[in-house]
Parts: structure tokens; C-alpha cells; sequence
């Protein structure tokens, strides 16, 4: 099945010509087998996997940029329409601002569905009647990407009427040459809400089939979560699993000096076969 993203920029609430972005996105968007079209002032992007998707970070963020958002001010907005909603970007750091836009894709493109294809009413209601008590979420993708000196292992999925969800923890490292000590305020979380949370990791521990989190009661509150308790159950291959588990030390390596929380990473001789995780539910 396709999958696909609605993207556009807003400035003062008004969607903005795409016309000056499509030379930069056309070349890519065709060397990676994405089609893109245009709805008004809509680009309709979509693929046969996301990472095609997210090969365009570059441009997209670029297009956004020009603009100059600035922070505090939501008068420049870039926008990513899913099949069940929107979500916009108002400000980010120049040099994070492809890192972000990639992630964004990453976790918002969602199946394109043909006629009937949608998930029916039964499954959509039953996803909110249980969201509101479900801390955390089933995660079928990780990403460990450093760019512009961070660092940043995300984990993604879905819920079951496809609303995504993500979890990603960010460090600067500083023997990047552009690092700055006084900009670095250690670990960040952030969640598919986009509303980051420094320093407020107070434990966490990955085994076979989940990653446990526990969070101080101001962080969970900036993060938009209910508990400081966030559990992701993890659907990842063993692949999946290794590189989750060395992207986590890493960044803990690059924060250390900012914060010391309990840490169990697991074994990292662990050679089983997928998770199944069904027993832990």
C-alpha cells in the first residue's frame, strides 16, 4: 500500500505558492520514486515506503525557512495533513530544522487508501475510547540519525486507527565543531506533539519487548502525557533492537554530564529471534 503527506507553508495563515519549491523537490522526489502533486497550495507527496518520503527533508525545510519563523512567533508555519489530521512546526533551530522535517515525515505519512479502504467506524472509536488510558504506544520503526551534531534515535508507530505516535531522544555532541556549551541543555524528548522536554528522564530500560520510561511529573506535563510512566512496546527485529540499543548509549554518553538517570539497556549479546511482545499485554 502507498503511503503519502500533505505538506504546505503558512505565513499569517495563508498558505503560500509552492511553485518556488517544486524545481528543488521535482529531481529529488523522481530519483526516489515519489510522486508529487499539487492541491491548491498542497504538495501531495506520496511513495511506496516513507523513507522515499523523507528524502526530501532538504528542500521542504529549506522552503519553510525562507520564510523566517522565528520563535514565540506562529505567523510562519509549516504544515504536514495526514490522513487523520494535521500537525504544523512554528519554530525550530536553523541547523535542526532538516532533521526535524525528516523525522516529521517519518512518523505523520500514513497509507494513502483507495475506496473502502479506510479503517472502519468500530476500529476508529475503539482507538479513542482506549487512548486515554493506553500510556505509550506499539513502535515498529527506529531511526538513529546525527546531523548537524545531534544525535537523535526515534522510535515511531501507530495506533489502531493510524494515528502515529513517536518517541525521540535528542544530545548535542560536543566535539562537534559548532557545538556551543551554553545552548546545550542536555537530553531532549520529544513526542509525536512536537512540545520538547529537557532533563526530564528519571529511568529507563529496555528489554526484549518493551522500553519502560519514567519521567519527572514536569516533563510528562511538557511531553502533553498523562503519567510520567510511558511504556513503548517494542515490534522491532533484531536489527531494529541492536540499533535502538546502541543509539540509546550514545546519546546517554553525549548527556552524561547534564544528568544521571537509572539506566538498563539490556543485554547487548541478545541474538533472538523477532519480539513478542503479546505476553507482556
Amino acid at each position: 500500500m502507498a503511503v503519502g503527506i500533505g505538506v504546505s507553508v503558512l505565513v499569517d495563515g495563508e498558505r503560500v505558492d509552492p511553485a518556488d519549491v517544486l524545481g528543488a523537490v521535482t529531481p529529488l522526489a523522481q530519483e526516489n520514486g515519489v510522486t508529487v502533486e499539487r492541491s491548491a497550495s498542497v504538495l501531495l507527496l506520496t511513495a511506496d515506503e516513507v523513507g522515499s518520503l523523507a528524502a526530501l527533508a532538504e528542500p521542504l525545510a529549506a522552503w519553510w525557512q525562507r520564510y523566517g519563523p522565528t520563535e514565540g512567533c506562529s505567523a510562519v508555519a509549516l504544515r504536514f495533513a495526514g490522513r487523520y489530521g494535521a500537525s504544523e512546526m512554528t519554530y525550530c533551530l536553523p541547523d535542526l530544522a532538516v532533521e526535524i522535517v525528516r523525522d516529521t515525515i517519518l512518523v505523520e505519512s500514513g497509507p494513502v487508501y483507495g475506496p473502502g479502504e479506510r479503517p472502519g467506524l468500530v476500529r476508529r472509536v475503539g482507538a479513542w475510547l482506549v487512548r486515554p488510558f493506553r500510556v505509550g504506544f506499539d513502535a515498529t520503526q527506529v531511526q538513529v540519525v546525527e546531523e548537524h551534531g545531534v544525535l537523535t534515535v526515534a522510535l515511531a508507530g501507530r495506533e489502531w486507527d493510524d494515528t502515529p505516535r513517536c518517541l525521540e531522544f535528542q544530545a548535542r555532541d560536543p566535539a562537534d565543531e559548532h557545538y556551543d556549551p551554553a545552548d546545550d541543555e542536555g537530553l531532549c524528548l520529544v513526542t509525536e506533539a512536537h512540545a520538547p522536554a529537557w532533563k526530564g528522564l528519571r529511568a529507563l530500560r529496555l528489554d526484549r519487548g518493551s522500553l519502560r520510561v519514567r519521567l519527572t511529573r514536569e516533563a510528562a506535563t511538557e511531553l502533553g502525557l498523562r503519567s510520567p510512566v510511558f511504556h513503548v512496546r517494542l515490534r522491532l527485529d533484531p536489527a531494529g533492537l541492536a540499533a535502538l540499543r546502541v543509539g540509546l548509549g550514545q546519546v546517554f554518553a553525549l548527556t552524561a554530564a547534564h544528568t544521571t538517570p537509572t539506566l538498563d539497556l539490556g543485554d547487548p549479546n541478545a541474538t533472538d529471534g523477532p519480539l513478542d511482545i503479546d505476553a507482556e499485554r
